[in-house]
């Protein structure tokens, strides 16, 4: 007697356990990928909570204000301040100064800052000779600098440049430093050993390695530029959004001045958001970036 191989010898599936099999696929690929839990249901999540912690922010300061005697402006006074600067010139004036010289002291940081980290990190021997000038140089405190950098160039642009140089320079010089070094040098011994050409070198092994800590460093030297110039403005009498909250200072002006404060502060969380967005969408394939997007 021999067992028959054809094909009607094979036990047909039943329709109960193809359904089965079929629930079941169904159910696995509904759920959320590993790493990606929720996904548009958590990022309405963290919408939410931040939304709340705004909220929660401006309660606060609005039982601060009622509890002040009058002292603190509140969030709806200092808002209907802000509406009124909107319509004048002056405001919107000082605030293309501001952004002008914060976009030309930070890109004469990313020209000094970045090339040299760079070559710096790439030897060992210039790290080691260059350490105790990079970490003397950059704990001096810039604004302590203002005295000096005011009676040689007066209230002008070239001194808000001068200071935000002095002080936005160094975490683009450090970050680019460290970022030579996270190259993998298991990485640059199998280019060299493969003879991939310089230029293949710098584009596909230089460049995607020292993104992530360049552009972080460019995120902090954004936020301390904008710091500096506005400080030189308030302290040092140059034109822009800190001499007009000055003015409103010295007019006791008190929602006019938190209106100028609450404008610096927007215009530095754009700047912040756009860097991300830039770094976002250069590093979309790094796993920390992937991470994040999570």
């Amino acid at each position: 007697m021999t067992l028959s191989t054809s094909p009607s010898a094979a036990p047909p599936q039943t329709p109960a356990s193809y359904s089965g099999t079929g629930a079941k696929s169904r159910r696995i690929s509904s759920r959320p990928a590993p790493g990606r839990p929720g996904g548009t249901h958590a990022r309405l999540r963290t919408v939410r909570w931040q939304v709340t912690a705004v909220l929660a922010v401006l309660l606060v300061w609005q039982l601060a204000a009622v509890t002040s005697d009058g002292s603190l402006p509140g969030p709806l006074q200092v808002a209907s301040a802000l509406a009124g600067l909107w319509g004048t010139g002056a405001y919107w004036t000082a605030v293309l100064t501001t952004l002008k010289v914060w976009a030309l002291g930070l890109a004469i940081c990313t020209v000094i800052g970045i090339p040299l980290g760079l070559l710096i990190g790439i030897s060992l021997n210039a790290t080691r000779s260059t350490r105790w000038v990079i970490d003397f140089f950059r704990t001096i405190p810039t604004i302590a600098l203002l005295p000096l950098v005011l009676l040689l160039f007066g209230p002008s642009i070239r001194m808000e440049v001068t200071l935000i140089v002095l002080s936005a320079v160094w975490p683009l010089m450090i970050q680019s430093m460290y970022a030579v070094k996270q190259v993998e040098p298991v990485l640059k011994w199998v280019t060299k050993v493969f003879r991939v050409s310089r230029r293949d070198r710098i584009r596909f092994l230089w460049a995607p390695s020292v993104t992530l800590l360049v552009t972080t460093g460019m995120r902090l030297a954004a936020t301390i530029a904008l710091l500096m110039t506005v400080s030189a403005e308030y302290i040092g009498g140059a034109a822009g959004l800190g001499k007009q909250l000055s003015i409103s200072e010295q007019a006791f002006q008190r929602p006019e001045v938190i209106a100028y404060a609450l404008t610096a502060g927007i215009i530095g969380l754009g700047v912040n958001m756009l860097i991300i967005f830039v770094q976002r969408r250069l590093l979309w394939w790094h796993p920390i970036i992937r991470g994040e997007r999570a």
